[in-house]
């Protein structure tokens, strides 16, 4: 009796729907193929949780890029200013001296135009004053010649012409 007591007491325990349950559930493990599901599972958690962990690394040493970047960031303004003002500097002497090459060339320009504008005035004074000279010589030998003295002074005129016509040249003279 007392095996059937510990018959008893298994039947009333569930522990042989237990094992039955565990079995059935082997045999749907098998037929299921749950294993390869499972271990499929386990492999992308693992894929996935490798993969965080190389963006983690990758976007940590990022960030210390970034930071060590920032720290040269002073440097770096300093020195695109330090290039803006000395392009500028460059800009401003090439200015001035354009500037000042632009003026010397208007000046001789300037200087070229005034002396030919002198020589030109000169030229036409001279003229004028020539034409005057001319004008009031005729004037006066006019004026001489009317007088009385004139019939002296041109029979002396062409007594002088007569002395020189020796000396002059008709080969040049067209008739």
């Amino acid at each position: 009796m007392h095996e059937m007591t510990l018959y008893a007491k298994i039947l009333e325990s569930n522990l042989i729907n237990f094992i039955i349950m565990v079995s059935v559930l082997v045999i749907i493990f098998k037929k299921a193929k749950l294993g390869a599901f499972f271990d499929k599972m386990a492999n992308d958690i693992k894929t996935s949780v490798m993969t965080s962990s190389e963006a983690a690394q990758a976007a940590l040493k990022e960030y210390k890029e970034a930071k060590r970047s920032t720290k040269n960031l002073e440097d770096t303004k300093k020195e695109i200013i330090k290039r803006a003002d000395n392009a500028a500097q460059n800009a401003k002497n090439a200015a001035g001296d354009a500037l000042l090459k632009e003026k010397e060339a208007l000046e001789n320009q300037f200087k070229n135009k005034l002396e030919a504008d002198t020589v030109k005035a000169k030229e036409n004074t001279s003229k004028e004053f020539l034409n005057a000279v001319v004008e009031l010589s005729r004037e006066e030998i006019q004026n001489c010649l009317n007088s009385n003295k004139g019939a002296e002074i041109q029979s002396k005129l062409i007594d002088k012409c007569i002395e020189n016509l020796d000396s002059v040249n008709f080969s040049e003279v067209k008739i």
